[in-house]
């Protein structure tokens, strides 16, 4: 079998991959994200597994692949996490270069009680 080069083209409305320019599009993606008012902050992963390296600094609660863009947050309380998903997905997709937005509630802030279990250091959070 014989493949024609020419049948090998991208559709034109291929997104292009943030790649390199992860560094110029991280900051937006995370003002967008604490933008939101059921968020009540970035969060760096059970593991602190979500976060982006950068040089000289790290932003805590955004993780950016070749695949995805991961966001990993505390909601506000009362909000239901379907509807806090849905408003960082519309925050953030038009900033992701076409990549997939993957969103993930860490944890809950409750006005008035300290925050449940160990916190990660986010300290380095840019926004």
């Amino acid at each position: 079998m014989t493949v024609d080069p020419a049948d090998l083209v991208l559709p034109a409305a291929a997104p292009i991959p943030i790649g390199r320019e992860i560094d110029r599009r991280v900051d937006p993606i995370a003002a967008a994200v604490l933008a939101c008012p059921l968020v009540a902050g970035l969060h760096g992963g059970r593991k602190g597994e979500a976060v982006t390296f950068l040089p000289g600094r790290r932003i805590i609660g955004i993780r950016i692949t070749v695949d995805e863009v991961a966001i990993h947050v505390v909601a506000r309380y009362p909000a239901v996490m379907e509807q806090v998903a849905d408003q960082i997905r519309r925050a953030v997709t038009p900033l992701a270069g076409g990549l997939r937005v993957d969103v993930a509630i860490e944890d809950l802030a409750v006005p008035g009680e300290p925050p449940s279990g160990p916190q990660p250091d986010i300290t380095d959070v840019t926004a």
